[in-house]
């Protein structure tokens, strides 16, 4: 297969159409090789508009990934928390933008392959239960969540610089529609706006109760 081609297919047909236009994000997209992240016998469809699966769930779509990291709006030198981080696609991604990222993940195999396969990123690792973030990395300028949450932890609030940006899929297991949204950190107004309109998997170890919910 042509993987090449297949990667520049994904960005004319899928991410572009969809408002996707910052010139450094889509080169990014044309270059990185998402096959090598994907499990063997899923890569003829790493670049299909299709939650592949890995390992207990199945990680987010090519289009949903880009409209993520363009709302966290990436310039070089930021400090990003990517959670659920899965094998380290998303997180190599906002590297090779120039950002310092801190990758969680709670599948120790996936995490383990992450590690290998961005070992020369500036990418930091950490095997740990999603919910309660990184507190002794923060406070963080920008955070991702790679699949959806039924709401936003109020501890992962905290770790969010005063001028940083989160974005995440806000919906419950069975939502048929759910909102991906970007919140500004506690020197603005923090509230939720949404940005599209998806489905995807919730992360595993959220909980709606007691957390920041639209």
């Amino acid at each position: 297969m042509d993987f090449a081609l297949a990667r520049q297919n994904m960005v004319k047909s899928q991410i572009l159409p969809n408002r996707v236009t910052e010139p450094e994000l889509l080169e990014v997209f044309f270059s990185a090789p998402r096959e090598d992240f994907i499990d063997k016998k899923h890569r003829e469809i790493a670049y299909s508009d299709y939650p592949v699966a890995m390992g207990s769930r199945r990680c987010l779509t090519p289009l949903q990934i880009a409209r993520l990291v363009q709302g966290l709006n990436v310039t070089a030198g930021k400090k990003i928390l990517v959670i659920g981080a899965g094998t380290g696609y998303e997180a190599h991604l906002i590297a090779r933008l120039g950002a310092v990222v801190y990758a969680l993940e709670s599948d120790e195999s996936l995490a383990t392959k992450g590690r290998n396969l961005t070992a020369r990123s500036a990418i930091h690792w950490k095997t740990s239960p999603l919910d309660a973030g990184w507190p002794d990395a923060a406070p963080f300028d920008g955070m991702m969540f790679c699949g959806a949450i039924p709401a936003v932890p109020q501890g992962y609030l905290g770790q969010l610089d005063r001028d940083g940006r989160l974005v995440a899929i806000i919906g419950k297991p069975g939502d048929v529609v759910m909102d991906m949204i970007a919140m500004d950190g506690p020197g603005a107004v923090m509230r939720p706006r949404t940005i599209f309109q998806t489905v995807a998997d919730v992360l595993p170890g959220f909980k709606p109760s007691g957390r920041f919910e639209l």
